[in-house]
């Protein structure tokens, strides 16, 4: 069976004409469905790490911090990676392990902070800004949080 793309210049050609398509001729829908796909290309990435303990969800540590102000701390683990961080008035400090060669604290504004992680792999960051955010490193994402 002989196709009209069997030649390399034809496929080339059709291509070439697909993509020089105005975008208005594109259905709305279409580029919408098509950014939604594309939000989900890192997925597995940003799911990488999920919480696995939060010190506000912990019925005791939650009284006690009613009546004195205390860090919060979390703890993010899953698939051979671990992050803990300790988030308090004065900023943040946390582990990751392994260690890796930075960690940056993301907002939805982008890129809050980025610090030098040590070869224990612990950091220090300054104060944390309020609302939803996650730590990236080299091998990954924890899960959006807010503060």
């Amino acid at each position: 069976m002989r196709h009209d793309w069997d030649s390399d210049e034809v496929l080339l050609d059709a291509l070439r004409d697909a993509l020089s398509t105005p975008q208005e001729d594109v259905p709305l829908e279409f580029v919408e469905a098509a950014k939604a796909a594309f939000t989900w290309r890192n997925i597995d990435e940003e799911l990488l790490l999920i919480t696995s303990y939060d010190s506000v969800l912990d019925d005791t540590l939650f009284t006690r911090a009613r009546s004195t102000a205390t860090a919060r701390q979390l703890v993010f683990d899953a698939d051979g990676v671990m992050l803990q961080v300790e988030v308090s008035a004065a900023g943040i400090t946390g582990q990751l392990m392994p260690a890796a060669e930075s960690i940056t604290l993301v907002t939805p504004n982008g890129d809050h902070e980025t610090v030098a992680v040590d070869e224990l792999g612990t950091f220090v960051m300054g104060a944390a800004p309020r609302g939803p955010v996650k730590f990236r490193f080299s091998s990954g994402c924890t899960d959006w949080f807010i503060l």
